[in-house]
């Protein structure tokens, strides 16, 4: 960049790399005439590895199930394991995509001419999508069912400027969970959302937990509907404070269930609602590891333990965008995006001319 001395304006920019990968940490030598940097690629994908939901264990290898391209965040599988759903990012423009797990095919199922796509959740049957989408133009938020016997989409809410988003349905089939933003103390909370009310379903929402000093996000039923998890961030001086918890669904005090000394999120339950499984930093990269609850008494039981091991980055979650990649499982299968970088350092000569 060059820049007028006098009144620090910049005048001009210049680029300098012309590679596809991600430039950075460069450092420029004290002639002004050579530039050393870092170039890496990435390439983000949502793997599935076998898996033993009930005993918490990885019983084989991972496999990538998108395609190679494309960013694969927030996948989610159906109940029944056949095909998966997730917001993927392909030439700078991101949609919904669907994966039939019995055949490898995939297929954009929301057009991607729609910014802000995000959030699809599977009804318990299968054969529906909950998904929150911003209008660019506008710059409102509307929540939106697509139908994947006709291919067609129908309005759950009307649009707003109030951001929300589904993140679970119920065991039922008859309500959506949300996050949904408070307009006056700017936090997020947790909402459920009859689906019969819609096209204006937002006029019969309940707030169901809610905390002036907290951001609530990825609210999810157990499979018999009783309980309710969620985690529940703040920033403190020392940094990001993100912790599980469980509440009844009917309302009730919240039960503490990790602690605030790790990074944690993405909770998700076992199908026997025995087990929540999350990802967690506390071994230094990203892994999925899980803590034993009692259903009957409704506390957590033991401590947390380690379900994956990707501490190479050869595969790993990804580490910069943490909070939006997300976690899917089944009894027999887990879901997850996962990074694999590559890179090297580069020299360029006569960056002063």
């Amino acid at each position: 960049m060059t820049v007028d001395p006098k009144t620090l304006q910049a005048l001009a920019i210049d680029r300098v790399t012309t590679g596809s990968g991600l430039d950075t940490e460069f450092s420029l030598s004290p002639d002004g005439k050579r530039l050393a940097f870092t170039s890496s690629t990435e390439s983000i994908r949502a793997w599935m590895f076998p898996f033993d939901a009930a005993r918490g264990q990885v019983t084989g290898s991972a496999r990538a199930v998108t395609t190679a391209g494309t960013v694969a965040l927030r996948p989610v599988l159906s109940r029944d394991g056949k095909k998966l759903v997730f917001c993927g990012n392909r030439a700078g423009k991101w949609g919904l995509r669907e994966v039939s797990l019995l055949d490898g095919q995939e297929v954009q199922i929301v057009p991607n001419d729609l910014y802000g796509v995000d959030r699809p959740q599977w009804s318990p049957n299968g054969t529906q999508l909950a998904y929150a989408r911003q209008n660019p133009t506008t710059q409102e938020f509307q929540l939106m069912l697509w139908s994947g016997e006709t291919h067609n989409e129908e309005p759950l809410t009307t649009p707003s400027h109030l951001w929300s988003a589904p993140t679970d349905w119920s065991p039922d089939g008859k309500f959506l969970l949300l996050i949904q933003d408070n307009h006056n103390t700017g936090r997020e909370e947790i909402w459920q959302l009859p689906l019969a009310a819609r096209p204006k379903a937002e006029r019969a929402a309940r707030r169901i937990a809610s905390n002036p000093e907290y951001d609530l996000d990825e609210g999810h039923y157990s499979l018999d509907g009783r309980w309710v998890l969620f985690h529940a961030l703040r920033t403190q001086p020392q940094g990001l404070e993100i912790v599980l918890y469980v509440m009844a669904a009917t309302g009730g005090p919240w039960i503490r269930i990790t602690d605030s000394q790790y990074f944690v999120y993405s909770p998700r339950w076992s199908p026997d609602g025995k087990t929540i499984y999350f990802i967690s930093g506390r071994s230094g990269f990203f892994n999925v590891w899980g803590i034993r609850f009692d259903p009957a008494k409704g506390k957590p039981v033991g401590h947390p333990f380690s379900v994956t091991e990707l501490n190479s980055l050869s595969l790993m979650v990804p580490r910069h965008i943490t909070l939006s990649t997300g976690l899917s499982l089944t009894q027999d299968r887990l879901v997850l995006p996962l990074a694999q970088e590559s890179g090297g350092i580069w020299m360029l000569d006569h960056v002063d001319r």
